[in-house]
C-alpha cells in the first residue's frame, strides 16, 4: 500500500497555468497533476497550447500567471520563479523536443557523456584535477561511461556506442535523445513527440523504454504524442486542451469516451466514444504542435 501511495503523489502541480503573447492567450488557466511513477500525456488538435505548456515548465517561457510546482526527492521547487538552466540542473527536470536535436558528429557514447558535463565539471575542480589525473576524477569519469553503457543498453544502442550519432536510424536517434535525457538522472522527464516518425515497431521499442523508466528508475514522464496507440496504450493519465483551454483530464478510456474530446477533434457531439485509430488517424493531420 505504501509503495502504491508513493506512486501516485504529485510529483508536478500545474495550477492556473497563463500564458499570453500580446493579445493571443496561447494557454488559459490550465490546471492538472503528473505523479510520481505515472506516464501523463498531454494531447490536443494544433494550436491547442501543448508545446506552450512545456516551454513553460522547463524554462524557455516565464508564464503570464500561474504556479508549476515540482515535488521531488531533491526538494521543492516553484519552477516559475527559476531560470531555465537551474530547472534542468536543481530541480531536475529533463526534456527532448520534437526535432532531434543530438550532437551528429559525436559518438553515440560521447553524447551520453555529454550530458553528464556538470557532474564531471565538478568532479575535476573545474578541469585542474582532471588534468593532473586525480584519483576523485577517475572515478567519476569511470561512474559517467559506466552510466552511459547502461543507458545505451537499456535503448538498444550498444552496438552502435562508436558511430557517429548522425548515422544511427532514426528510431535509434529518438532512442538516444530519450537516454541522453536519462543520464541527467531526472526527476521529471517531459518528451515532445517521442514517437514522431516511428514506424510500428520502433514505437513498441519506445513504449517499453517508457515503461521501463517509469517502473524501474520511479521517473515521471510527461509527454506530448500525437500517436493514439502511444498515448492510449501507456499513459496512466492524459490532459486534453483545446484552444488553450484544458476539456478533459482523466484515464486513457475515460479520455476517449469525453463528449468534449470527442467534439474537439470530431467538431460533432455524435458518437460513444472516440477510437484510437480514429485519433490515429486525424492526428497525422494535425500539423506540428503548438
Amino acid at each position: 500500500m505504501a509503495a502504491a501511495a508513493d506512486r501516485d503523489q504529485p510529483l508536478l502541480t500545474v495550477e492556473h497555468l497563463t500564458m499570453r503573447f500580446g493579445g493571443l492567450i496561447a494557454v488559459n488557466d490550465v490546471s492538472f497533476t503528473a505523479a510520481r511513477r505515472h506516464i501523463t500525456a498531454i494531447i490536443g488538435p494544433n494550436g491547442a497550447g501543448k508545446t506552450t505548456v512545456f516551454n513553460c515548465i522547463t524554462g524557455f517561457y516565464s508564464p503570464t500567471a500561474g504556479r508549476l510546482a515540482l515535488h521531488s526527492d531533491s526538494g521543492d521547487f516553484l519552477l516559475e520563479r527559476m531560470e531555465g538552466y537551474l530547472i534542468a540542473q536543481k530541480a531536475r527536470v529533463a526534456r527532448t523536443f520534437q526535432n532531434i536535436r543530438l550532437f551528429p558528429r559525436m559518438s553515440v557514447l560521447e553524447n551520453l557523456l555529454v550530458a553528464q558535463h556538470n557532474a564531471l565539471m565538478r568532479a575535476s575542480g573545474l578541469s585542474v584535477l582532471g588534468l593532473l589525473g586525480a584519483a576523485s576524477f577517475r572515478r567519476a569519469e569511470r561512474a559517467a561511461i559506466d552510466h552511459a553503457r547502461y543507458w545505451l543498453d537499456r535503448a538498444g544502442l550498444t552496438e552502435a556506442a562508436d558511430l557517429d550519432a548522425g548515422n544511427l536510424p532514426y528510431g535509434g536517434q529518438r532512442r538516444l535523445e530519450i537516454a541522453r535525457a536519462m543520464c541527467t538522472r531526472p526527476a521529471l522527464l517531459c518528451l515532445d513527440e517521442p514517437a514522431a516518425g516511428l514506424n510500428h515497431t520502433e514505437s513498441r521499442d519506445l513504449n517499453r523504454m517508457l515503461q521501463f523508466i517509469r517502473d524501474e528508475h520511479q521517473v515521471g514522464v510527461l509527454l506530448i504524442e500525437h500517436d493514439m496507440s502511444v498515448v492510449m496504450g501507456i499513459s496512466d493519465k492524459v490532459v486534453v486542451l483545446d484552444y488553450g483551454r484544458k476539456i478533459a483530464e482523466g484515464t486513457p478510456e475515460a479520455v476517449r469516451h469525453s463528449p468534449e474530446v470527442i467534439r474537439a477533434y470530431l467538431g460533432e457531439e455524435e458518437g460513444d466514444a472516440l477510437p484510437p485509430e480514429v485519433l490515429a488517424d486525424l492526428a497525422k493531420h494535425d500539423g506540428a504542435p503548438q
